[in-house]
Order: C-alpha cells, then sequence, then structure tokens
C-alpha cells in the first residue's frame, strides 16, 4: 500500500456504501445510519471470518455484527452497507478530536471493521497458527499471549479504512478499547493502530477520552 502507483494495485473505493474490493455477504439490512464520525476497530476473538460471520446470525450473539470483517489472509467481507446501522460498538462514547462533542452508543454514528484474530486466546491463536506477543493491554490487566496480525490483513485493513475516511469524511478511527475501556480489550496490543491511524491522517496515539 506504500506505492499506489504499484502496478496492479487496486485502490478500494466506496461505491454506494459499499467496498467495490469486498466480497459482499447476504445479510439482513439494518435501519439507515444518518451520520458517520468514526471508525472502530475490533477483534473477533474468532476463528475464520466467515465462522464469526455464522456466529452472528445465531441466537447466540445477540444482534451483535459489524459492517466490515477482515480475515487473516487479506480478504475483506462486507456485510451491512455503511449507510447503514450495526451493532458493533454498545455501551460506548467518544470525544470528537475536531468538534469537542461527546457522542455516546457509538452504533448511532460509527462504522464497525472486525478483523479475524482469537485476542488474548492463546490456544485458539495456536489452533489457527497465529504468532502471538507477550504484552499487556494499554487499559491494564496482566501480561498475557496475544495474536498478532498478519501483514495482509494489517495492510487490508488500511486500505479499507482508508477508503471509508475518505468517502465520509470521518473524525477519527479508534479502537473498541477505546470507547468501551471497561469492558472490551479489542483490538488489544498487537494491532499496529499508530500505523493505521497516521496512514489515514490521524497521526499520534488515539487520546483517552476525559469527560
Amino acid at each position: 500500500l506504500g506505492n499506489r502507483k504499484t502496478k496492479g494495485h487496486h485502490l478500494m473505493k466506496v461505491v454506494e456504501h459499499w467496498l467495490d474490493g469486498a466480497t459482499r455477504l447476504d445479510y439482513p439490512e439494518d435501519r439507515l445510519m444518518g451520520i458517520r464520525r468514526f471508525l472502530v476497530i475490533h477483534f473477533t476473538a474468532g476463528a475464520s471470518a466467515k465462522s464469526s460471520v455464522e456466529f452472528w446470525r445465531s441466537p447466540q450473539a445477540k444482534g451483535a455484527e459489524a459492517h466490515i470483517i477482515i480475515d487473516r489472509d487479506g480478504t475483506v467481507y462486507q456485510i451491512r452497507a455503511t449507510n447503514q446501522r450495526a451493532d458493533h460498538a454498545g455501551v460506548s462514547r467518544w470525544r470528537c478530536p475536531r468538534t469537542g462533542k461527546v457522542f455516546e452508543f457509538l452504533n448511532s454514528c460509527s462504522i464497525g471493521i472486525e478483523l479475524a484474530n482469537a485476542g488474548d486466546n492463546a490456544k485458539l491463536a495456536a489452533r489457527m497458527k497465529g504468532s502471538t506477543i507477550k504484552a499487556r493491554h494499554k487499559n491494564g490487566g496482566p501480561i498475557a499471549d496475544w495474536e498478532t496480525y498478519p501483514e495482509a490483513q494489517v495492510k487490508a485493513c488500511i486500505e479499507v479504512a482508508e477508503a471509508l475516511v475518505k468517502r465520509y469524511s470521518l473524525d477519527d478511527i479508534v479502537g473498541h478499547d477505546d470507547i468501551a475501556p471497561d469492558r472490551k480489550n479489542d483490538p488489544g496490543p498487537a494491532f499496529p493502530m499508530a500505523r493505521l491511524r497516521e496512514a489515514c491522517g490521524f497521526p499520534g496515539p488515539v487520546p483517552k477520552f476525559k469527560a
């Protein structure tokens, strides 16, 4: 992604609220989301991207899903148009760095990207043949083994994020652990959030929310 003129490179675009480089999966629609301010990054704490989508379809998921899910090999799937609401953020809040306005329950104003990743489940990471790093989460807790994100997956996430930020003039990119720090730990310390933010024009770490 570093060299946009590389032969064969396709710059992803959003066409009628669907990523033109994503595989579209059949999934129920939701009500329209009139405003989009943030991009929220998650990990699935699961196996493959498609297995997570199947889980979202089950009653056990209680309606949870995200707009986009990216597999470890960089395959991008989209299940919901980005002008529709998705239940990915839950109880959450964030202050817009541009306007200072505080937003709550960010399902109503954010786009969710899930990355197939085991998180701090080392056994699942091993089953998925993923590598791990030992780290403590920035929000506290014990040192744990976190599955790393393959380069193909990170590059795909950057390209998707760039397209969405450009299309909707988004104000920020945050992790689920930034907007719901008391209950969520994704995407965790293995995810290169600073790299993603810088690529999309948001240099520096995600600022901590201050009431």
